[in-house]
């Protein structure tokens, strides 16, 4: 790694390539890219996912033209994806909302270890088996939208049981997701 730094809080490179060997870059274009299934789970659902153990990202900074190196926090699901009130967030986190508006503005890339992409690719192999005979893998892309889409529909059913068109908006997820799954059966080889 070639990073340079003007004091002990912040360390950065001029290109992406700064970061390697000890790196992979991948580019984040959902903050669900911050978690992983824990163990051997392969059901998508909030209790299933823990950050992904000693993440690093970088933020692209245009004006200065550098990409800062930054350690993930370990924030949960429910603060930094739904950024919800919980026991242990307050509701209000400017470092939160500076890396979802990071994240939105697409100026952060996940910095993998070759063990956090090898623990990623096991995942991926897991929930194809967990749901078709052939092997293979999920593709990344669609495991964050088939991950999204759970995600709402279990949040959903938690907060919104009982409001009109309830069972239709249900029903509507459930179609994307089956919809999704279809989309990654066709991807086999």
């Amino acid at each position: 790694m070639n990073l340079k730094s003007e004091d002990d809080i912040s360390s950065w490179g001029d290109s992406l390539e700064d970061f390697k060997p000890e790196y992979t870059a991948i580019k984040v274009r959902s903050l669900l890219q911050f978690f992983i299934l824990e163990g051997r789970k392969t059901v998508l659902i909030k209790e299933n996912l823990i950050p992904i153990p000693d993440l690093h990202y970088a933020v692209h900074s245009s004006y200065q033209n550098r990409y800062y190196f930054r350690r993930y926090r370990g924030y949960d699901i429910d603060t930094l994806y739904l950024y919800r009130k919980s026991l242990t967030f307050s509701g209000e986190s400017t470092e939160v909302e500076n890396l979802q508006r990071y994240v939105y503005d697409g100026n952060v890339w996940t910095l993998l270890t070759p063990q956090q992409v090898k623990t990623t690719q096991d995942m991926l192999r897991r929930l194809w088996k967990s749901h078709f005979v052939v092997a293979g893998a999920v593709p990344y892309k669609l495991y964050l939208n088939l991950l999204d889409q759970s995600l709402r529909l279990e949040d959903y059913r938690e907060n919104l049981q009982g409001a009109e068109g309830y069972r239709t908006t249900c029903h509507q997820f459930e179609e994307r997701i089956r919809a999704i799954w279809d989309e990654i059966y066709k991807t086999k080889d």
